[in-house]
């Protein structure tokens, strides 16, 4: 995460994910890292089995947009994030990693292949 990492998410990621998948691809795709690392966090909270959040609707394809940050940003902690989502609460397979596991620098590998190889 930035330096300046701020933990303090509030109505405006409630907001984005309670609009759905879109407004979150938006977030997660769009150019503002600090609006990135807020949603990470609160995603991190919202994940969270133990909240039991209702994840029916947005579950998958939230697994497979985490997969695309995951392979296509350009900042290594939100790279780490998303990998970090992907492995303590979703279940594979990984198609979009695998397939790209190439784009992934030599300090995460073994994140990616643990993730790869956990199921």
């Amino acid at each position: 995460m930035s330096k300046e990492f701020d933990v303090n998410y509030g109505k405006e990621e409630f907001k984005t994910v309670e609009s759905g998948i879109d407004a979150i691809e938006a977030v997660l795709t769009g150019k503002d890292i600090h609006a990135k690392e807020r949603l990470l966090f609160y995603l991190d909270w919202y994940m969270d089995p133990y909240y039991q959040k209702d994840l029916s609707v947005i579950g998958e394809p939230l697994k497979e947009l985490l997969q695309k940050v995951a392979v296509t940003d350009k900042d290594s902690g939100i790279v780490e994030e998303a990998l970090y989502l992907l492995e303590a609460y979703t279940e594979g397979p990984y198609e979009i990693i695998e397939k790209n596991i190439d784009v992934f620098n030599e300090e995460l590998k073994p994140t990616v292949l643990y993730i790869l190889n956990e199921n």
